[in-house]
């Protein structure tokens, strides 16, 4: 069966109809069976980024890896929380601590293009199992 957005609408409506008033904050978790897709090969595997409607009460902090440059200046004016430059990286490898640190202390990880490689070997064994590696960004792109 297709869904549309009214259908997705008109189903929490009826869910939250019919749970009644709380003194609390409801959630409503989605739950989709896919059929006819196999989820363990490559071109099966779904990641999007979705944008809520409504914040979720903290805002996020934001780490962004660039090397030394443009893409520092403009990550550093966007009011990035933390800008991490490839000295830095480099001396970050190996320090598992320090490492897992940086991985709780931030939301979502930015990273140019170029440097995504060694990124990926140093943070990826601490971000990847996190569901946090860093979204490929290009060198020209606006961080705003």
């Amino acid at each position: 069966m297709p869904l549309d957005n009214k259908t997705i609408a008109e189903a929490i409506k009826q869910a939250k109809a019919k749970s009644g008033d709380k003194k609390f904050n409801q959630t409503v978790d989605l739950i989709l069976d896919i059929v006819e897709i196999d989820m363990k090969s490559p071109e099966g595997k779904i990641q999007e980024i979705v944008e809520l409607p409504h914040a979720t009460g903290k805002p996020n902090k934001i780490c962004v890896v660039a090397s030394s440059g443009d893409f520092v200046v403009k990550a550093k004016a966007s009011q990035a929380d933390r800008v991490i430059e490839r000295a830095d990286l480099d001396s970050l490898n190996g320090k598992k601590k320090e490492l897992r640190k940086l991985a709780s202390d931030y939301d979502v990880f930015i990273c140019e293009v170029p440097l995504m490689s060694l990124v990926g070997r140093i943070l990826g064994p601490v971000l990847g199992p996190r569901g946090k590696m860093p979204i490929p960004v290009p060198p020209n792109a606006d961080l705003t």
